[in-house]
């Protein structure tokens, strides 16, 4: 058996679009596939079958009420041995470019050979054994970037489309508390955005809201980041749902205040489109296979973009969401539900 170590420990996004390269390297006869994740996204690999093993890695800022920093150095000294213990052949950085922390992680698992990327002419690490020079980041898809990862391992299928698996039983539950039977379209207006300039007002959510309630009959999910703006550990955006609740009166609005990954994933799966800025939430929608409008603020869209599903990005020369209108958005939505302009 080869005993693969994959580390990806960033954000929601990044560990979905490492999903391509998991499937090619579990699909290799003989090799299990471990994955170093931490605890903020772990919940994207629940259900995947091309993991064996996840370890969990939590930053200090990431522990939870109660929860002594020892405590967590020493749940991440424990992760250390046990990945020790494996005695993996193949350690991967699943990264854009290496970088030091994921590079001590595969020198802590002791393989034989550590793979990882950078751009070209930039130097390597003594560690890193196979080292795959990349074009500029931004110059393709994430999602291509990484399969370049799979070369030195006599690896060359191309990427499939990414892998994600809603909980079936929370689906279930949410389709019966907010009365979502199919017999409409469902279209989910996402509202959270890390970047100031990913952030669509409430005001021009509300106006689509209303543009989409008079096309004709549907469902509106309406998606956010659970909290105060003001939480030090995840800002969330209570304030402005309930704010956007409040502009829409008489509209199918279903605020669901979704209180964990699994739980955004399990309402998404409710969908038929996704309406959402660029973020881990897009990706989440493109995960799981739905058409998503994606609003682009000063992010590389060729290298972020819904990977494999029908989209449309809305993007202006000042790369600011602030700039684009209703009519854009409301125009990409019936695009991708196949209506004429």
């Amino acid at each position: 058996m080869t005993r693969v170590l994959l580390i990806r420990r960033d954000n929601i996004g990044d560990l979905i679009l490492t999903t391509p390269l998991l499937r090619a390297l579990a699909a290799q006869p003989g090799w299990q596939v471990d994955v170093l994740v931490n605890s903020y996204n772990e919940a994207i690999l629940d259900g995947n079958p091309d993991v064996a093993r996840v370890y969990r890695y939590k930053k200090l800022h990431h522990r939870d009420a109660g929860e002594s920093a020892w405590q967590v150095i020493s749940e991440r000294i424990r992760t250390v041995l046990a990945i020790r213990r494996a005695g993996y052949d193949i350690a991967i950085v699943a990264k854009e470019a290496w970088d030091k922390r994921p590079l001590q992680w595969a020198t802590l698992s002791g393989a034989k050979r550590v793979v990882a990327l950078c751009d070209a002419g930039r130097p390597g690490h003594p560690r890193i054994t196979d080292l795959v020079t990349a074009p500029e980041f931004g110059s393709e898809h994430l999602v291509e970037r990484l399969h370049r990862l799979l070369a030195p391992l006599g690896i060359h299928s191309p990427p499939g489309p990414l892998r994600l698996f809603a909980d079936a039983l929370r689906v279930a539950a949410l389709r019966a508390e907010y009365g979502i039977d199919g017999s409409v379209p469902v279209y989910a207006l996402q509202l959270s955005a890390r970047k100031v300039k990913q952030r669509w007002p409430v005001e021009r959510l509300a106006a689509l809201a209303r543009r989409l309630a008079a096309a004709g009959p549907c469902q509106l999910v309406i998606l956010w980041s659970p909290g105060a703006a003001d939480d030090p550990r995840h800002p969330g955006d209570d304030d402005k749902a309930a704010a956007l609740v409040a502009a829409s009166p008489g509209l199918p609005l279903l605020p669901i205040r979704t209180t964990s990954l699994a739980e955004l994933m399990a309402a998404v799966q409710l969908c038929d489109q996704v309406i959402t800025a660029d973020g881990g939430a897009m990706h989440v929608a493109a995960g799981l296979g739905k058409p998503v409008v994606a609003l682009f603020g000063n992010s590389n869209a060729a290298a972020w973009a819904p990977w494999s599903v029908p989209h449309e990005i809305l993007q202006t020369e000042e790369r600011d969401v602030n700039a684009i209108s209703v009519d854009a958005v409301f125009a990409a939505h019936r695009r991708l539900c196949g209506a004429s302009d």
